[in-house]
């Protein structure tokens, strides 16, 4: 197995200079949204209620879903999660086509981050359905099959650890975070593709949100991906500098282990050398 680097050339070194910038922004854009979502923001109007009630001083006769507020960072996470897989995906491809080990710690980099986002996405999930429907969880279609998703990224890391041998862990692993992705698009598309559906489709054409709500959304959006993005950077920074002192470690073993049978050589033929002086030194006496 080649356990080379990878290409990383002049991009790959300007990446990590702008690495730190580029999570610095997305934080920014994230607070920016976060803080522009419970300012600015309205709220969405909602079923109607029983009897008029004050809210933000305002007699309203509907709900105004407080809910809904969750959306603006739950679809970012979500999206960072399918992107991330992508790229988990993507690289496991690559493993297998050139059995590079250095892309195998990059799939398996990405797959850390996307556990990462799928958790939070299930926990702001929650708390969405909660809100809006009254229920900490129901077998609705895009949750389900973005439950089977949060299984199957975590069965791949149970997958990893099966293995001893590196080069069976990494293709067995490749082969089944290309299979898990499969997954992602499902969960994507599963609300246009069952009309039973009660989850919301998000990403509509039809969407018509106003100015004042798009813009934080689409910040949102932009700073979650950035934050995934250098925190995959980072991650796989520390990763490929644990593969390269694990290869070392294995030169070093090799190295030992050759230097002892070298000696052991030696003192074989050091043994046979005495033995064969001490026959032609017992032979004339004998005579």
């Amino acid at each position: 197995m080649n356990t080379g680097k990878g290409t990383t050339g002049a991009f790959g070194r300007a990446l990590e200079r702008w690495t730190p910038v580029l999570l610095a922004a997305g934080v920014l854009l994230t607070v920016v949204d976060v803080v522009w979502t419970f300012t600015l923001a309205p709220l969405v109007q909602g079923a109607q209620l029983s009897e008029p009630v004050i809210i933000a001083g305002t007699q309203v006769t509907t709900k105004l879903l407080l809910s809904q507020k969750i959306f603006y960072l739950h679809v970012p996470v979500a999206v960072a999660s399918f992107a991330a897989m992508a790229f988990a995906a993507f690289f496991a491809i690559r493993f297998l086509m050139t059995r590079d080990r250095a892309f195998d710690v990059r799939s398996k980099t990405a797959m850390e981050i996307t556990l990462v986002f799928i958790v939070a996405t299930m926990i702001s999930g929650d708390l969405w359905t909660y809100f809006e429907w009254g229920v900490w969880w129901t077998w609705e279609p895009r949750l389900t099959t973005y439950f089977i998703l949060m299984l199957l990224v975590i069965g791949y890391f149970i997958l990893r650890n099966a293995f001893d041998d590196p080069e069976r862990r990494a293709r067995f692993s490749a082969v089944f975070g290309v299979v898990a992705f499969i997954d992602a698009p499902i969960s994507f598309l599963i609300t246009r593709l069952v009309p039973t559906s009660i989850h919301p489709v998000v990403f509509r054409t039809d969407s018509g949100l106003p100015p004042m709500m798009l813009i934080p959304f689409l910040l949102g959006l932009f700073g979650m991906l950035m934050v995934a993005f250098a925190l995959y950077r980072i991650a796989v920074r520390i990763n490929m500098d644990a593969l390269e002192v694990e290869e070392l470690k294995q030169q070093l073993e090799e190295q030992d282990a050759w230097a002892q049978r070298a000696r052991a050589d030696e003192a074989l033929e050091r043994l046979r050398a005495h033995a064969e002086a001490a026959v032609r030194t017992d032979g004339p006496e004998e005579g």
